[in-house]
């Protein structure tokens, strides 16, 4: 039965055997190698080798030859084997004569078929000779004698005939010179019937002088026949394990390699697989279903192509070569692609099957997988397959150099990677299927399958709830081959190839077997390239839509483990090691390099640094953001996923909306936004839009800076002093908008300042320990988070130097540009959206101090603008209008305080202390004047706007003003304060002097005395509308009203109007102090409204002086006269 069966397959297989030597038969000469023979041989049964025949065929009436044929192949097999050799020759070249066309047309037409020749012929350049003589033999009568000569001929050709063919035409003239034609003893199937005659050819010709074709022929008989043996040994295995499958068979050769490992089979039939299993890694054509189904294919698309006739050809290279036309968009035979998938299959079972894995890694094997090789090698352990394989792809990856598999290992295995492709079919891999299959089908069920759609879906899964650790472990084994050749991505190369090939020096073909050693895909230089030109600029050169889709895919898969990111892996082996050894999280092992990035080895942080720089442009390679903030991206920055195009925008949407209602909830998105802008800090180069529009004013400016917040420093005391200077920006509009975006989020966190926080390290576990970040501006915190700076604002008087520093720098650029306001900004949203919607982000403090009083102000903003003017009156560093608008001032008449003053420390309003001075003495510019007066009204309306008066009359208005403390910006305190100093209460000299200021300032404009001016405002507009303001002449005009005819006034005003002209008096004589030269004495005197009574006493002091020196002068004379009698 097996025999039988075994005829069935090789009768339909025989003929792929024999396609390397098929043009040697269709391009036959006309005189045949056995031309001579035939000539010169007589009758068989006349031979002296042959006299048996006679004997055993004497039922035969006839004895010519071809009834000899007849006769011999009806003899059983010890009847063959006791014929000569000669004989047995000689019956052989009779078998071989019948396929000669020049014996047809010389011998059997003319003697059998005389009448019929000129239409038989026709046959004799036929390819297949005996086919067309067989079909018109069938077109004669039957009683025809040519008939019956034909039908004879073919039945003596044997049912093997076909095959039989090729060998004879490979080897006939060989078998002739030898004389080694030999009957089919063994009555074997196919060509397995001249197996006695090459037997006989390698016992007589050295293998090595051997035609090429011939040897060929010689080798695919040889391969059947080890086939032959194999189900001969494995017939009850096959019987036992694969009962579904027939002997002989192509699927009952592979089922017997897949149970290959099974505890019941045989260890007769293990080894005779294992034997084959080698035989096929080298020479292809040991499957001969493979050889069957593929044999055209493998003609047409030359995958011989470089190895001789005679040459065995690796299953590697067939694979490879029919792989890569498939992939290049030509489409197999169904069947040939039946037997890819399947022997795709195999390889990925079996390692014997490799025979570069047997040598390249035959030391690997038993060092890094000895319990899996020990279980091939001991018989009766369950196994499932792949299990070596799957051991050495591990240690492919390993992190420690001592645990990787060696170099022309790790070469053996990629190869069978690529030619398994199992990066294309996750069943094609037997381990991973086996892991995956419960994630498929709760996962994946609905995926497509083919061109790795649920390799992707796998993929696509890392990280979730659906994925198992067995699965997962598995995958990125494949996956860490596939990221490393972007070939091995079926999606990927369909939708790339062309712009690969146009941009990036890609290969034209999927596999070129010729120029291996050169092939640019062996390291990972593709997919990086395809990546930078999906976002090129450059209008022509850019990627087509369906590739820049799936190199998002690509990269957004690869960024989920370090794995799959060669470019820096490959790099960082040592530090990965060293910093990261317990980072097993998805993308865990980039942030852990990321934060160690200043530690790093030099190779390993310039790969590092460029990657993060990538992912902060293209949020598709952060996994942690993708994996986590995968519904805020859905509901926030929707726009920017549809667009597809990202380039850092997606990255300042969260970031943007992180304080919104919904991530302050998603702590482990908030977590992955805030490492992101963590790491940027370390280089300017990670936030895209910044690094776009101003690296080169970084370069111009900041050349020495090094981290980001430095550069951003940097570049905002740049822009600080052209504001303040009123001249052309000299850093455009987009880096002054990016800087404030930079210095608006660095104030949300005391973490985003690296450099304050550590300034301050000590400050805020002393003082705000409960606190972690900007939003307290009171006791009761607003509603933020981060309450840490505003704490630390706060505490200002009482820090530390160098913490003192650093706040003092925060301060400076919030209050120069409103827009860097984290606090204020978010505090105020509503407020500026209803007063302020058009007015300029760095002018927004300005605009709310105009509508803080009104009824409708939020009150929490209401504090925060307060606050904020508190801090600005400290220092007038930190208030843009003011030096804009008194610089000129400042430098003429209080340049030895700015001179004077500690760098990076408050100066306590002594500036703005020595301008009230001279305003009082309408010494400043008119612009100058204008701003005084915003800032003197505020004060007087708000006490704690004026640092003196807060430092020095702090105790006065705890015990004398304290009822008015909660009304304080209504100034009420500063009135309270007033009354005290005109009934002499306020006995602190400081004090005095701060409150008889703020009494004299009034009398330089009375806008600075807002509850004057509100009392008054009637009678102001009535009698003084006329009159401009400064220099106190809208003071004067109520004054002359008031003298000349006070009933006039209002009732209010005529009683604040009196007060405040005592107040003046009593101002005047604190403030008078005794004068230090004659020059300021002079000034006193003339400043005085005393002046005219100290001139009539200096010009009567003058005549008394005047006088008394003529009186003594008269006297003096006459004592002289007196003495010189």
């Amino acid at each position: 039965m097996l025999i039988a069966a075994f005829l069935i397959f090789l009768l339909g297989t025989g003929a792929a055997t024999g396609d390397s030597f098929q043009s040697h038969r269709s391009q036959r000469s006309p005189v045949d190698v056995g031309t001579n023979a035939a000539k010169s041989m007589h009758r068989i049964i006349d031979l002296v080798d042959c006299q048996d025949l006679k004997k055993l065929c004497t039922h035969h009436k006839s004895t010519d030859n071809l009834s000899m044929l007849e006769c011999v192949l009806t003899f059983s097999s010890s009847q063959l084997e006791e014929l000569s050799e000669g004989c047995q020759h000689a019956i052989w070249l009779q078998q071989r004569q019948l396929q000669l066309p020049t014996w047809l047309e010389n011998e059997f037409l003319p003697t059998y078929c005389p009448s019929e020749r000129s239409k038989l012929e026709s046959c004799l350049n036929s390819i297949n000779l005996w086919s067309c003589l067989d079909q018109q033999r069938l077109k004669m009568p039957q009683n025809n004698a040519c008939h019956q000569h034909l039908r004879r001929s073919y039945e003596a050709l044997g049912p093997d005939y076909s095959s039989v063919d090729e060998f004879y035409t490979a080897c006939g003239s060989l078998v002739e010179q030898n004389k080694c034609g030999r009957v089919n003893i063994d009555h074997l199937p196919s060509v397995l019937s001249q197996l006695g005659t090459v037997q006989c050819l390698q016992a007589s010709v050295p293998k090595s002088t051997l035609d090429a074709v011939c040897l060929s022929a010689v080798n695919a008989i040889e391969l059947q026949r080890g086939l032959l043996e194999l189900f001969r040994v494995c017939d009850e295995d096959l019987a036992s394990l694969c009962s579904q499958e027939k002997p002989g068979t192509s699927g009952g050769f592979k089922c017997l390699i897949r149970h290959k490992n099974h505890p019941t089979m045989s260890p007769s039939c293990a080894q005779q697989i294992t034997m084959r299993d080698q035989q096929m890694g080298r020479d292809y054509r040991v499957s001969h279903g493979l050889a069957k189904a593929c044999k055209e294919d493998i003609k047409l698309y030359h995958c011989r192509r470089g190895v001789s006739e005679d040459k065995h050809v690796r299953l590697a290279q067939i694979l490879l070569c029919l792989e890569s036309v498939s992939k290049n968009g030509t489409k197999l035979a169904p069947a040939c692609l039946t037997e890819l998938s399947d022997h795709r299959r195999m390889l990925m079972t079996d390692y014997q099957l490799s025979p570069e894995l047997l040598s390249d890694c035959a030391d690997d094997i038993p060092k890094f997988c000895p319990d899996e090789h020990k279980a091939q090698l001991v018989n009766g352990l369950v196994s499932t397959g792949g299990e070596i394989i799957h051991c050495l792809l591990e240690h492919v990856k390993a992190r420690r150099q001592q645990r990787r598999v060696t170099a022309q290992c790790q070469r053996g295995l990629e190869t069978l990677i690529k030619v398994s492709d199992a990066g294309e079919d996750w069943r094609v891999d037997p381990v991973l299927r086996r892991a995956c299959k419960p994630v498929v089908d709760v996962a994946c069920k609905d995926v497509e399958g083919g061109e790795a759609r649920v390799m992707s879906c796998l993929v696509e899964r890392i990280g979730t709830p659906a994925m198992l650790p067995e699965c997962e472990q598995a995958l990125l084994i494949i996956e860490y081959f596939v990221a490393r050749d972007f070939k091995l991505d079926p999606q990927l190369y369909k939708h790339c190839r062309d712009d690969a090939v146009k941009y990036c020096r890609a290969k034209k073909q999927w596999d070129d077997a010729q120029n291996i050693q050169m092939d640019p895909e062996r390291g990972p230089m593709i997919l990086p390239c395809l990546h930078r030109m999906a976002y090129s600029e450059d209008e022509d050169h850019t990627l087509r839509a369906d590739c820049f889709k799936e190199v998002k895919r690509v990269m957004r898969q690869r960024a989920i483990s370090m794995d799959l990111i060669p470019e820096v892996e490959d790099y960082c082996l040592n530090d990965l090691s060293l910093f990261c050894a317990d980072c097993t999280e998805k993308g865990s092992e980039m942030e852990c390099l990321q934060k160690n990035m200043d530690q790093l080895q030099k190779e390993c942080k310039v790969v590092v640094v460029k990657y993060t720089e990538e992912e902060a442009a293209h949020v598709e390679l952060n996994p942690v953001i993708m994996n986590v903030c995968g519904e805020a991206m859905q509901q926030h920055c929707s726009a920017i996923l549809k667009s597809g195009k990202d380039n850092g925008d997606m990255m300042d949407c969260l970031i943007a909306h992180k304080n919104d209602a919904d991530l302050r909830k998603d702590l482990r998105c908030r977590a992955a936004i805030e490492h992101f802008q963590i790491i940027s800090l370390k280089n300017f180069h990670f936030t895209t839009k910044f690094k776009e529009a101003c690296r080169p004013f970084v370069q111009r400016f900041c050349s020495s800076s090094a981290t980001k917040n430095e550069v951003v420093a940097c570049l905002s005391e740049v822009m600080r002093n052209d504001t303040i200077k009123a001249q052309r920006h000299q850093i455009p509009k987009e880096c002054r908008h990016q800087v404030k975006a930079q210095l608006y989020q660095q104030r949300e966190s005391i973490q985003l300042d690296p450099k304050l926080a550590n300034a301050c390290k000590r400050e805020l576990v002393q003082f705000c320990e409960d606190q972690k970040g900007p939003g307290e501006v009171n006791e009761k915190a607003i509603s933020f988070e981060m309450q840490g700076l505003e704490c630390l604002i706060k505490k200002t008087s009482r820090l530390g130097k160098q913490c003192h520093h650093a706040i003092f720098m925060v301060k400076k650029s919030e209050l120069g540009d409103s827009g860097t306001d984290y606090t204020l900004l978010n505090t105020c949203k509503e407020m500026v959206y209803k007063f302020c919607p058009s007015t300029d982000s760095a002018k927004l403090l300005d605009c709310l101090k105009t509508y803080k009083d009104d009824p409708q102000f939020d009150q929490r903003c209401h504090l925060v603008v307060v606050n904020r003017m508190i801090e600005q009156n400290t220092d007038f560093r930190f208030n843009p209008s003011l030096q804009s608008a008194c610089g000129k001032n400042i430098d003429r008449y209080c340049s030895n305080i700015v001179a004077t003053a500690l760098p990076n420390e408050e100066l306590n309003g002594k500036v703005i202390q020595c301008l009230k001075d001279k305003f009082r003495q309408s010494a400043l510019d008119e612009q100058c004047g204008q701003e005084m007066i915003k800032i003197l009204q505020e004060q007087a309306l708000n006490y704690k706007l004026n640092p003196l008066m807060q430092t020095f009359c702090k105790s006065e208005i705890q015990e004398l003003c304290k009822a008015h403390m909660d009304a304080d910006e209504h100034g009420q305190v500063a009135e309270c304060l007033k009354s005290a100093f005109l009934q002499k209460q306020i006995i602190d000299r400081n004090c005095q002097m701060e409150v008889a200021t703020l009494i004299a300032e009034a009398r330089a404009d009375i806008h600075v005395d807002p509850i004057l001016e509100t009392a008054c405002t009637v009678d102001l507009l009535r009698y003084c509308s006329k009159i401009s303001s400064g220099n106190g002449r809208k003071l004067s005009c109520l004054k002359t009203l008031l003298k000349d005819a006070p009933n006039s006034l209002d009732a209010d005003c005529r009683e604040k109007l009196q007060r405040r002209i005592e107040m003046f008096q009593n101002a005047d004589d604190t403030l008078a102090l005794p004068p230090e030269d004659v020059q300021q004495l002079v000034q006193q005197v003339v400043a005085s409204p005393a002046r005219k009574f100290f001139l009539v006493i200096l010009m009567s002091a003058t005549g008394l002086v005047f006088l008394t020196g003529i009186f003594l002068g008269r006297a003096t004379k006459r004592a002289m006269g007196l003495k010189n009698k």
